[in-house]
């Protein structure tokens, strides 16, 4: 009996020859496909590592919508280049370890007021280029952040925030960057004495008063590039002036403005209570750095203390043990050794014999 294709004619036997070629290609360059993919495959979950005697997670470019459950104790976590939009007030509460988070490059636009308060111990948090309008005030009260990255924000609400700020705040800033933030002005944190960078470049600044910057009596280095170019010539020289005097590096995208004749005529009068605002800075920061060396000193104290009394009661128990080992050891020889009397019987017995 003829087979079951014998009715196909050339063309249709061509069909269906092409179609098992495709097929047997398709499915070997899927395979190849597979394996390549298999090869250069980024991991789909957020993997963990050490680093600087730290425990991290990193979960960077895993394109996850919210931070999900993670080992407890971390100290770093990378959560960046994903799609996380909302931090909530729960959102970091089993993770207060966390001293270094990295949160650029998300969709985050809403920012819970208590969302950062679980995490005392944080000492950095990069926020960078996400859709944040504006920053609860506590953040400003968390007491060992010295490192905050917000560029990339359209902090178009922040000052309206910040009218409700305690100051000064707690915050031991050191590093604050705030470049590309659509800021028209430097907001009003309060005196922060431990500052030495300052990022404020790229934002259209209307204004930059010197009282803000005497509020930075350790400042060493400001970026202005692309900020300062509608702010008027006489109105910014003082700044420039006290800046200079102060030591303080600034950066320009263009430093012709500021070596005009125009500029060099205008005046440069500093306000006595610029110096008061700048001496009551240091004033503050000398406190703050003896209040850390006496902490500091009575740390010491106490542990060389408590290391004393640990070594004395060690050496009263060894003491105490060697003492009931000798009064065992005597009770012991004791019982064993005949005594005096006996010994006298025994000779009275032998010279009787």
């Amino acid at each position: 009996m003829p087979g079951s294709h014998s009715n196909l004619g050339p063309q249709s036997q061509s069909s269906w020859l092409i179609l098992v070629i495709a097929l047997v290609c398709g499915t070997q360059s899927k395979e190849s496909l597979s394996d390549v993919e298999m090869l250069s495959a980024k991991p789909n979950r957020c993997t963990y590592a050490r680093a600087y005697d730290m425990y991290g997670a990193h979960c960077g470019g895993l394109q996850l919508t919210r931070i999900p459950s993670l080992k407890p104790g971390i100290e770093i976590l990378d959560f960046t280049e994903n799609r996380l939009r909302e931090l909530k007030a729960d959102t970091f509460s089993s993770y207060s370890s966390i001293r270094f988070l990295y949160l650029a490059e998300n969709a985050i636009f809403i920012i819970d007021e208590n969302a950062f308060s679980p995490l005392y111990y944080l000492e950095t948090l990069d926020l960078s280029r996400n859709a944040i309008m504006s920053v609860p005030s506590g953040l400003f009260q968390l007491p060992s952040l010295r490192n905050l990255y917000m560029s990339g924000n359209a902090l178009i609400y922040l000052d309206r925030e910040l009218q409700s700020l305690q100051r000064p705040i707690k915050a031991p800033l050191e590093n604050l960057d705030l470049s590309d933030c659509r800021i028209d002005s430097l907001p009003n944190l309060g005196v922060l004495p431990q500052l030495r960078m300052y990022n404020a470049s790229q934002n259209r600044l209307s204004s930059l008063p010197l009282a803000r910057l005497a509020e930075t009596c350790n400042l060493w280095k400001m970026d202005l590039s692309g900020s300062i170019d509608n702010i008027d010539l006489c109105e910014l020289k003082p700044t420039i002036v006290w800046m200079d005097q102060n030591r303080i590096i600034f950066n320009l995208d263009n430093y012709a403005r500021i070596n005009t004749y125009e500029f060099g005529n205008c005046p440069a009068i500093v306000p006595e209570t610029i110096n008061t605002t700048y001496s009551a800075c240091k004033a503050r920061y000398i406190e703050g750095r003896n209040g850390r060396t006496s902490r500091q000193t009575w740390l010491t104290i106490c542990g060389g203390l408590a290391g004393f009394l640990v070594g004395f009661i060690l050496i009263l128990y060894l003491m105490h043990r060697s003492n009931v080992a000798q009064t065992k050891r005597a009770i012991k020889k004791k019982s064993t050794t005949p005594s005096n009397n006996e010994n006298y019987s025994k000779e009275i017995l032998l010279n009787v014999k």
